[in-house]
């Protein structure tokens, strides 16, 4: 009996086991492990996760990507931020995606121009450019509504979230960095407004803008800055032009080489802005009775900006800006640039030829001179003028010779035009009519005495 109950004890052990055995790995009950002791205490850096919530979210649901992925983008969003998913790691999966899916939707519409044509030429060169208005128009309006979209499914420009992919993400912060983050959108929308409708104008110019096209940009820009000022504050508007308007574009390219301290640059922008607003942006160009007006008070109006710009700036300061200024400074400054020159040197160079220029125009209104004593004396300048600046430039003679000093040869040509002579009176003869009269002249009456 005491054999027979020990059989069925272990009969039942066995079965027991066989069942463990059988069972599937996830619902063992107890796996045994071995607990070692050691003197060494390891550390291992994981992610902490509350296992209370991972438990109730894998109870509610599968584990797979096709439970959480919606072709609805607002589901698709809801999924991931209620997965746990990080705010940026939302935003990274959603731009993704619909960069992708903008991407197939403009290569359809690239499609319609024919597909891509080795062989075919463009005004800029580039290869498969698009220069049908229609296709160009579909484009724009597609890059309208992914702008659209992102804004309204994350609440982000796209532009700016772009830049981060790019290496450029600190564009919007040297741009937009005075500004509030609610208002770098506000801006960032009206200049994408405008920059799109003053692409349009170009595009439609095919590279040759005519006077309503310069008049329509004018207009324009006129429109973009009174929305701006509905946004901005005078002072955050003077800021932003500071940074991006056509004025401010246009003076950093004239000031290269002049290096301009923070107030030097501010004075000479609100100068040149008032003039660019009075005389660049204030007369429509397609009225003719204009003209002559404008080039009138332009004339004027430029002496004065150039007399306030020396009084801003000093003396000293004003002759380096004039430098800058002559069109021989670039290729000088290009130089410098390329052989680590001192930038002093360019501005020497540009001195020597503004006095050679002096001197020449004095010896050009002298009218007594002949015209063989006119050329010989130019011939002197030229060639004195050639040896001081070969012998200031030294070994960067020979590369500046070939590029950029055509002005020295130019002082030994003369510009020298003589009085014309005093018009002698003429004796008018007048012309017999080149056809009969279609009268006969009436007969002369006999004289009586």
């Amino acid at each position: 009996m005491v054999l027979l109950a020990l059989n069925i004890v272990l009969l039942g052990a066995l079965g027991y086991m066989a069942y463990l055995l059988r069972a599937s790995p996830g619902s063992t009950r107890y796996i045994p492990t071995p607990h070692l002791v050691t003197n060494t205490v390891r550390q291992i850096n994981v992610r902490k996760v509350n296992a209370t919530n991972l438990l109730a979210a894998l109870a509610s649901r599968p584990l797979n990507w096709a439970a959480i992925e919606s072709t609805n983008y607002l589901v698709y969003i809801e999924n991931l931020r209620n997965f746990g998913c990080p705010e940026e790691t939302v935003r990274d999966i959603i731009l993704t995606d619909v960069a992708k899916t903008y991407a197939r939707r403009r290569a359809q519409i690239r499609a319609q121009s024919g597909g891509y044509r080795f062989w075919q030429t463009s005004e800029s060169g580039e290869l498969g450019e698009v220069s049908d208005p229609q296709i160009v128009a579909q484009l724009a309006a597609l890059d309208r509504e992914e702008r659209d979209l992102v804004r309204d499914l994350l609440g982000v420009e796209l532009e700016g979230e772009m830049a981060k992919y790019t290496g450029d993400e600190d564009r919007n912060e040297r741009v937009y960095g005075f500004l509030a983050p609610e208002k770098r959108d506000q801006v960032a929308q009206v200049q994408a407004k405008f920059d799109e409708l003053e692409q349009q104008i170009y595009s439609r110019s095919k590279g040759f803008l005519i006077d309503s096209d310069q008049e329509a940009l004018r207009r324009l820009q006129k429109q973009r800055d009174a929305e701006m000022a509905q946004v901005l504050t005078p002072t955050e508007l003077e800021e932003y032009q500071l940074r991006n308007s056509p004025t401010a574009a246009s003076l950093r390219a004239q000031l290269h080489g002049f290096n301009p301290s923070e107030e030097e640059f501010r004075k000479l922008f609100q100068m040149q802005k008032t003039f660019d607003d009075q005389f660049n942006n204030g007369f429509n160009v397609t009225d003719p009775n204009q003209t002559d007006v404008q080039a009138a008070a332009r004339d004027q109006a430029q002496q004065a900006l150039e007399s306030e710009m020396r009084k801003a700036l000093g003396s000293q300061r004003y002759a380096e800006y004039q430098r800058v200024q002559d069109p021989d400074y670039p290729p000088l400054r290009q130089l410098m640039e390329r052989f680590d020159a001192s930038p002093s040197l360019a501005g020497k160079v540009i001195d020597m030829k503004l006095e050679a220029e002096r001197q020449k125009l004095r010896l050009e209104a002298n009218p007594n001179l002949t015209p063989d004593q006119r050329a010989q004396a130019l011939a002197r300048i030229r060639d004195a003028t050639e040896q001081s600046v070969a012998q200031t430039m030294g070994g960067l003679w020979q590369a500046y010779q070939k590029s950029g000093s055509q002005w020295i040869q130019n002082l030994g040509e003369s510009d020298y035009v003589p009085e014309p002579a005093p018009e002698q009176p003429t004796q008018v003869i007048p012309a017999p009519f080149p056809f009969p009269l279609a009268f006969p002249p009436p007969p002369v009456p006999p004289v009586t005495r």
